[in-house]
């Protein structure tokens, strides 16, 4: 729309004019709108607690599953009069499992549900140092296990003189367990993440010190684990197969059949061969998910 010409009053140097009233058509609206770019290094809370409801009802059906399921476990191990080693060492991954439901997963609840961390540091650090020491623990008995399994088959009179041997295996894991989770101590403690939340989080200066400190847990909670009680199973397989091997010349000369299978087995019993099975199932589904959860 044209702007209106009036008839304006003289100026201060006494001469007429004439003045131009603005336009009063609707302005245009140039501004524009920005938003503030998320850094997931510096909003790590925020992203932490994106999918709460998720998280939580996940780690609940965890605690429950593993509370349960343990118990029932250990129950079952204290109900039988006659306890062998391989009850022995269920009974401990059985209390591992128990504590680790307990202190990982009942703290990762607690600690959801109150969104910063209210405790003091002193308790910070010790609940990060006791999931590590679960953490590795978890493996080591099943390490342990191994090892006794090992000794069970390829060398059975010492293993049949040796019954300190399991508790010792047991104790040398738990050591093991709290020296290597020691540098927790140092590394965690009670932060203020640069979006204002108080985490128990770890102290260096940046996100970079991550890839060499969950290499060296990968290296010492998986892998090196995995490689020694592959091998060891490989050898009790192989052992397992060269004297059954060894005893066929024996079964075509009996006329007993159940004779010559017991005999069969030399001193292999069916016992220690089931004993064999059943830890090997045990190992596969206790090691099986960690591949993708435990150093994510």
């Amino acid at each position: 729309m044209p702007a209106n010409l009036t008839e304006g009053s003289p100026d201060s140097n006494g001469s007429s004019g004439t003045t131009q009233t603005p336009d009063a058509s609707p302005a245009l609206c140039t501004e524009t709108v920005t938003f503030t770019e998320v850094v997931e290094g510096e909003e790590w809370g925020s992203f932490y607690y994106s999918f709460k409801t998720e998280q939580l009802i996940t780690l609940w059906v965890l605690f429950v599953f593993t509370i349960v399921g343990n118990s029932m476990v250990l129950f079952s191990t204290w109900r039988r009069k006659k306890k062998s080693r391989m009850t022995f060492f269920v009974t401990q991954l059985a209390i591992t499992d128990s504590f680790t439901g307990l202190v990982n997963i009942l703290t990762d609840i607690i600690w959801r549900f109150t969104g910063d961390f209210m405790a003091p540091d002193l308790v910070c650090r010790v609940v990060r140092y006791l999931q590590v020491v679960l953490l590795y623990a978890s493996t080591y008995v099943l390490v342990s296990l191994s090892i006794d399994r090992y000794h069970a088959i390829v060398y059975p009179m010492k293993f049949l003189q040796g019954e300190k041997q399991a508790k010792v295996l047991i104790m040398i894991a738990w050591t093991l367990s709290f020296l290597f989770s020691i540098p927790t101590l140092i590394i965690f403690g009670k932060r203020k993440l640069s979006n204002g939340e108080v985490q128990c989080w770890a102290l260096w200066p940046d996100d970079s010190y991550w890839t060499p400190y969950m290499t060296i847990v990968a290296f010492l909670v998986y892998f090196i684990p995995l490689t020694i009680i592959s091998v060891i199973y490989a050898i009790v397989i192989r052992t397992i197969w060269i004297k059954s091997k060894a005893h066929e010349t024996v079964i075509s000369n009996c006329s007993d059949g159940k004779l010559c299978t017991s005999y069969n087995r030399g001193l292999i019993s069916k016992a220690k061969i089931k004993a064999i099975k059943y830890s090997i199932v045990i190992i596969l589904g206790k090691q099986s998910p960690s591949l993708c959860c435990r150093t994510g």
